[in-house]
C-alpha cells in the first residue's frame, strides 16, 4: 500500500501541490508499476524518487513558497501602491515563478524531459 498526492505528502495550501504532486506521484508509481511489476521493490522505487522532491516542496512551501513575491511587495511599498510594476520587476515575478515551478515539479522543460510513462515497445 502507498500513498499519493496530499495524503503521502501534507503540505501548505498554495501552488495547488495537492492535485499536481498526485499527478506527479501517480506517473512515478505507474512507471515503476510497468517496469517492476506489482511488488514491494516498486513502491520502495516510487517513495525514493518521489520524497526528496516532494520534501523540497515541503521545505520551500515554508518559506512562503510562490508567495514570497507578497511579502517583497509588503516590504517595497507598505503604504501600497498603484502598479506592481513599480514595485517588483517583471523579470523578479518571472524568476520567482519559475524556480517554484521547477521545485514543484511543474516547469514545462522538466516535465517534457522525464521518461515517458509507457517505455517504447520493442518491435516484434
Amino acid at each position: 500500500m502507498t500513498l499519493l498526492g496530499d495524503a503521502a505528502h501534507p503540505m501548505y495550501p498554495v501552488g495547488s501541490n495537492g492535485a499536481t504532486q498526485a499527478i506527479l506521484d501517480a506517473r512515478v508509481l505507474a512507471r515503476k508499476f510497468q517496469t517492476m511489476g506489482v511488488t514491494a521493490a516498486a513502491l520502495q522505487a516510487y517513495d525514493t524518487q518521489r520524497r526528496p522532491a516532494t520534501a523540497a516542496i515541503v521545505l520551500a512551501n515554508r518559506g512562503d513558497g510562490p508567495d514570497k513575491v507578497l511579502d517583497l511587495v509588503a516590504k517595497r511599498a507598505p503604504d501600497g501602491f498603484a502598479r506592481i510594476e513599480d514595485v517588483l520587476t517583471k523579470v523578479e515575478l518571472e524568476n520567482t515563478a519559475a524556480a517554484y515551478k521547477k521545485t514543484a515539479g511543474m516547469d514545462i522543460d522538466g516535465l517534457n524531459n522525464r521518461p515517458s510513462i509507457i517505455p517504447p515497445s520493442n518491435p516484434s
